[in-house]
């Protein structure tokens, strides 16, 4: 499921994750620079921790990938492996 390859990616990368009915919300607990916010539906949001900000939100795993590429330094390898893992 798409929102299984989001909590791989989230907790690879150092989150801390609390489900929810809707999905789940994860935390680094030593980096407070961001939220992420992953729906049951492959909708997601990145946030500023300090200012609710939105940084950055999209639907699916392919822009999810890039985001957490980008914002949480997720290595290309580990990337590769959940979307091939992953794709639908």
């Amino acid at each position: 499921m798409l929102i299984d390859a989001m909590r791989i990616v989230a907790r690879q990368t150092g989150f801390t994750l609390i489900d929810h009915a809707f999905g789940f919300t994860a935390l680094r607990e030593n980096d407070d620079r961001h939220l992420l916010f992953c729906l049951t539906t492959g909708e997601w949001s990145i946030c500023n921790s300090r200012t609710a900000e939105l940084i950055a939100n999209g639907f699916g795993l392919a822009s999810f990938l890039v985001a957490a590429r980008r914002y949480f330094d997720l290595p290309c390898e580990t990337a590769e492996a959940v979307r091939k893992e992953y794709a639908a």
